[in-house]
């Protein structure tokens, strides 16, 4: 699981880099004085470049959540066993195997939010494709 928070937190640190690159670029081409019609052009293609890699981190985001939901259901299946364990039967082994996998649901489950956090933020302009 800490290998998908620090996925996470290096695709997050990638795209702060891309916003940060695309700002120089603009402060650059702002300082460039620019007076001809390719101005306008200019302006348009970062932002068409800012929409696409928007749309990219968005789908990469989805794509990472809909893996935790299979991650999540998988677990379930494991889980199914609890209903064929009766109430004598159960000892402590087969209990705290029981308990670890909720919580492996449960961190699945919040790093799916926070998957879908990310790609519903302020920063992403476009809708999931």
């Amino acid at each position: 699981m800490v290998r998908e928070i620090d996925v996470l937190a290096d695709e997050t640190t990638g795209d702060e880099n891309l916003v940060t690159v695309i700002s120089q670029i603009r402060r650059l081409i702002d300082g460039a004085s620019l007076e001809c019609g390719c101005r306008a052009r200019v302006d348009d293609l970062l932002l068409r470049f800012e929409s696409l890699t928007a749309r990219q981190r968005e789908k990469r985001m989805l794509d990472q959540a809909r893996r935790q939901r299979r991650r999540i259901a998988t677990i379930m299946e494991l889980l199914h066993e609890l209903d064929e364990i009766g109430y004598g039967d159960a000892d402590r082994s087969v209990l705290v195997e029981a308990r670890l996998l909720f919580e492996d649901i449960a961190e699945a489950a919040l790093q799916g939010a926070r998957l879908l956090n990310v790609a519903a933020s302020p920063g992403s302009k476009a809708g999931v494709r």
